[in-house]
């Protein structure tokens, strides 16, 4: 079964039900997506503090975060309360805003910018302001060509990141398992080699590569699904995502058990999902792999032309969860949309999808 929007009452009846008939032996395994958080400092040669745009829908982002377990979720999205055992927050790149730029304050910008990403984000869970660990990946803005002091950081960080299965050999991407699924993060967008092509954006810094051993030591042949993050769509321009490097990807991807992949990078509030064929991108598609973008969680900042109003102001994330039924029941994969449209002042569900996953005996 394909995954379907609810906009009906029937829809939404069907989805209580199934949830309701299937508590028992059942396990949860879930998680939130978010993409682009974009921590902007205040253009100086000193910043003390972030632009108060970025500063108040960060912080209100990270205050919703801790209420998100336990939270009700109404009949219109399938019933029943966000997972008190989150197991993680994933995040689709472009942590800070200003290290794809040069020069002038940038420098300083760039290193207050992510101090305060650390330290509302932390690592391991707890040791920030997030009460579950973090697995987080770099964007465009986290530097274009994967060099920067953030990049270092990252792989700094993956060294000390809770129960990795798996990194790469220049230690940028990295998989995990939570349950029976599979994860692997793998940066701003998939390709082969290092550094980027000749006319294009990006360097991959080799996570197709990675991608492809991962999937090969760790997956096989055993059907366990799987869910990959970066940061880039790839239905991008060809001169950021390399048309060689995505059908590589694709015949790479297609041969295993896809739940769903995860970008950041085109904010396009609210969250949304499309299918991905091998050919076209298209959420009408009857088959295919799911590709979701979480929106943003706080790329706004102030107005420059009118600097008594902020841009950027709408934002979203997913609730992800994978419920694995008992004995011979199909299992279930869902993702909810959570929206704003002003800077998480006010902010509630949006979206539902929904579809069969089969879970390999024993996983």
């Amino acid at each position: 079964m394909g995954l379907t929007q609810a906009k009906t009452i029937c829809l939404a009846a069907f989805f209580t039900f199934l949830l309701s008939e299937s508590r028992a032996g059942e396990k949860s395994y879930a998680f939130i997506v978010s993409g682009d958080c974009q921590y902007l400092a205040k253009n100086s040669a000193g910043p003390r503090a972030l632009d108060p745009y970025s500063e108040q829908a960060n912080s209100r982002f990270i205050r919703l975060m801790k209420e998100m377990p336990g939270k009700s979720i109404g009949k219109k999205f399938g019933g029943g309360k966000v997972s008190s055992d989150l197991l993680g927050l994933i995040i689709a790149g472009d942590l800070i805003d200003s290290l794809d730029k040069r020069g002038g304050n940038y420098p300083a910008m760039q290193q207050f910018e992510w101090k305060r990403f650390l330290r509302d984000y932390g690592l391991r869970g707890g040791d920030g302001r997030i009460p579950w660990p973090v697995y987080e990946l770099h964007g465009n803005h986290d530097g274009p060509q994967g060099d920067t002091f953030i990049i270092k950081d990252i792989i700094a960080r993956n060294r000390e990141r809770p129960s990795l299965a798996g990194r790469s050999k220049n230690g940028l991407h990295y998989s995990w398992d939570w349950g029976p699924l599979h994860l692997v993060n793998l940066g701003i967008f998939v390709g082969s080699g290092e550094k980027k092509r000749k006319g294009h954006h990006y360097a991959p810094r080799a996570s197709l590569d990675f991608l492809k051993k991962d999937l090969e030591s760790r997956v096989g042949d055993s059907r366990r699904p799987v869910i990959m993050s970066f940061h880039l769509h790839p239905f991008s321009a060809e001169y950021d995502w390399p048309k060689e490097d995505l059908s590589e990807f694709w015949k790479t991807v297609s041969a295993y058990n896809v739940a769903a992949i995860f970008h950041g990078h085109t904010h396009g509030s609210p969250p949304s999902r499309t299918r991905w064929d091998g050919k076209k991108f298209s959420p009408a598609l009857p088959e295919g792999i799911d590709i979701f973008n979480p929106d943003d969680s706080g790329a706004a900042k102030t107005d420059r032309k009118n600097p008594s109003k902020g841009v950027g102001l709408a934002h979203g994330f997913l609730y992800v969860e994978l419920i694995d039924h008992p004995g011979g029941k199909e299992d279930t994969f869902i993702v909810r949309s959570y929206a704003t449209r002003d800077n998480w002042k006010t902010h509630g569900w949006h979206s539902i999808w929904s579809k069969t996953i089969n879970i390999p005996s024993g996983k």
